[in-house]
């Protein structure tokens, strides 16, 4: 009797999950041939997916997104004038998610070409995840718009309009965008987060540029320069091409602090042997000023392959990872609500 009732507890039981495998596979068929109309191209999948809520709690993206987003060169049509410009994506884009952005403008007589390879900023920006975009100036020579001359590019306009561009078709944060360059570029940088609400940084290499913001705007802002830069003395002086000699680093950097009511104690750090870094804190809206002094550097963009084959140059010029601090700063700050 007990034998004839253990068989019959073992046949319900194997009678059970034999209904449970049958729904399984019914099921897995059924999520298969939904996933087959629902293919990676679908616009009904991408509107899916832009409504869910992204990983670790980051903000949805709402935009129409582009599903795999295409780095390289591009050209982009601002008041009648063919504007280039090369975009570098993450390497790894969920169009789920929201991503940081950098723009990178290059200096005096330079392109974005060139700029890349001074700073790298779009190699190693995309693998941290940021898109950046590195855009080229107007001119013969090319030279950014500042500090804005009505007769000449509008700059500004340019990258205002890029960027509202950008975020039609990919999944831009509006709190984390943010400003660098070199040299004219540094200058251009430095003026446009001043005059765009946009962005929450900005940071400037071989030229730390005085800029006034409007009341309530106190971007974060960071300057690296070398000491023995010969085209923007870091001590102050004259600037080949510029109507008026500019001041030291050091005084514009404590004029921004001023400006943006940070502590006026600053801290003081060596990040490598040869850098000291001069950091004022509690600024208005949570931000900070910083300027990354390279003791004997030049006008080369720090550890750029121009920096590496500059004998003028010292150890720290040569060396120091200057794109790595600009995005450690750019990844501390938010455009503040």
């Amino acid at each position: 009797m007990r034998i004839r009732r253990a068989v019959a507890g073992w046949s319900v039981m194997a009678l059970a999950v034999a209904v449970v495998l049958l729904l399984t596979v019914t099921l897995v068929v059924h999520g298969r041939a939904r996933a087959a109309r629902l293919s990676p191209d679908s616009g009904l999948l991408h509107a899916v997916s832009a409504a869910l809520p992204g990983p670790s709690g980051t903000p949805a993206c709402t935009s129409a997104v582009e599903r795999a987003p295409v780095g390289g060169s591009r050209i982009f049509v601002h008041n009648g004038a063919r504007r280039h410009y090369v975009l570098s994506p993450p390497h790894f884009y969920n169009a789920r998610q929201t991503y940081p952005v950098v723009v990178d403008f290059h200096g005096f007589k330079a392109d974005s070409g060139l700029e890349e390879q001074r700073s790298r900023m779009g190699a190693i920006g995309a693998g941290r995840e940021y898109f950046v975009v590195t855009p080229d100036a107007l001119g013969a020579p090319s030279r950014w718009n500042t500090p804005g001359s009505p007769t000449a590019a509008d700059d500004f306009g340019f990258v205002d309009a890029l960027l509202t561009d950008l975020a039609g078709h990919y999944c831009l944060d509006a709190a984390r965008i943010y400003a660098t360059g070199h040299s004219n570029g540094a200058e251009f940088a430095a003026a446009l987060v001043c005059a765009s609400p946009r962005f929450a940084a900005v940071a400037m290499v071989s030229s730390t540029f005085a800029v006034v913001c409007p009341d309530g705007r106190a971007p974060a802002t960071m300057a690296v320069h070398g000491t023995a830069d010969p085209s923007v003395p870091y001590a102050g002086g004259r600037v080949v091409g510029a109507p008026a000699p500019v001041p030291a680093a050091l005084a514009v950097i404590r004029g921004y602090a001023g400006r943006y009511r940070c502590d006026p104690r600053p801290e003081s750090s060596h990040p490598i042997v040869g850098v000291v870094a001069l950091r004022y804190t509690g600024c208005a809206g949570g931000g900070e000023v910083r300027l990354d002094t390279v003791i004997g550097g030049t006008h080369f963009w720090p550890s750029s392959p121009e920096a590496r084959r500059d004998r003028a140059t010292s150890k720290a010029g040569r060396t120091f990872d200057a794109t790595g601090a600009i995005l450690d700063f750019f990844a501390a700050h938010r455009l503040a609500s």
